[in-house]
Parts: C-alpha cells; structure tokens; sequence
C-alpha cells in the first residue's frame, strides 16, 4: 500500500491546496501556505528528531519513503506554492497544484502498473503520459483546452527530466508557462 497510499495523498494535498487559495483573497492565500510551510517544517523536525505523534505518526509510515527526509516532498510543495503565489497569483498557483497533485500521482501510479518503456531513471514513457493526459484532463475546467494540453505536456516533460525536486519545479514551470501564453484562469 505504501507508494499508492503516498500517491493518493500527494494528489489529495495538491486539490485541496489548489481549492483553498481559490477560496482565500491574496493576502490570507499567502498566510495560509506560509502556515503551512511552517507547520511541515516543524513535523519534519519532529519526526527527525524521533517524536512519535499519536495519528500523525502512521500516516507518516505508510505514506514517506523510506530513508528519505520526513515531510521534505511537503516542504518543497510549500515553498513551491509560496513562490507562485509570491510571483504569479493565485489562480496560476492552483493551477500549477492541480497539475502537481495529478501528473505526479497519476504517472507514478501507471508508470508503475503499466510502465515498459523507461524515459529516464524510473520514470517511463506511459507513466509520464498517463500522468499528463490525467493532469490535462482536470485543468480544462481551469483553462482553455489548449492551454490544458500544452501545460500538461510542459509539466510531464519536467517531471520527467528536470534534476530538481518535481514539488517545486512543476509548480514553477507551470505557472511560468501560463504567464508567457497569457492564459486567463476560470475560477468558478
């Protein structure tokens, strides 16, 4: 269950993360991710430095990989968001979410159910396609369709190749693409 329970929640923080600063003004969508960058930050202390919290402690177990840095993919989330919200706003920052949450989970999640042809380390082809398909798919409700196409296929690229932490550099890539198209956000 481990790496699906992870995906699931990877997926689940990048919706609602997305569907929060939708709901939130400017000024309190820049409060609520820095509260919680700052609330990540100080469980990965804790858990580093051995803390056994009652709940949040099993969820941690099934949902961390193993010998990797507590919460360190939630930190980068956060930061990445902050960043995009800082630089592009809101409805680019959920956007930019909603494609995290589903490219990442999704290609994950297929690429190791389906994955034949690897792209580059354990990344392969029909993960980052499936991914890209599942994340274009969800932001047509967000963009023109053809925005949803092309930043879907930005997103899987860097997913798949960029050497940064994807938590961050999908986020950024995202929203930077919108801004050079000039897409407008439809926020319901």
């Amino acid at each position: 269950m481990g790496e699906t329970f992870r995906q699931v929640v990877h997926l689940l923080m990048g919706l609602l993360g997305a569907a929060v600063i939708l709901r939130l003004d400017d000024q309190e969508a820049l409060v609520f991710v820095s509260a919680v960058l700052v609330a990540t930050f100080l469980l990965c202390d804790a858990f580093t430095r051995g803390y056994d919290l009652p709940v949040l402690s099993g969820v941690m177990d099934e949902a961390e990989r193993r010998g990797k840095v507590p919460l360190k993919g939630g930190i980068a989330y956060a930061i990445g968001a902050l960043f995009c919200l800082a630089v592009f706003g809101r409805e680019y920052t959920a956007v930019g979410l909603v494609t995290l949450g589903l490219l990442d989970s999704v290609s994950t999640i297929a690429g190791l159910r389906f994955g034949r042809h690897t792209i580059r380390g354990s990344k392969s082809l029909e993960g980052t396609l499936t991914g890209a398909v599942a994340a274009a798919l969800a932001l047509i409700f967000l963009v023109p369709w053809w925005a949803a196409v092309v930043v879907a296929g930005v997103a899987g690229v860097v997913e798949a190749y960029s050497p940064l932490d994807d938590n961050v550099a999908i986020q950024v890539a995202v929203c930077l693409t919108l801004a050079l198209m000039g897409v407008v956000v439809t926020v319901f």
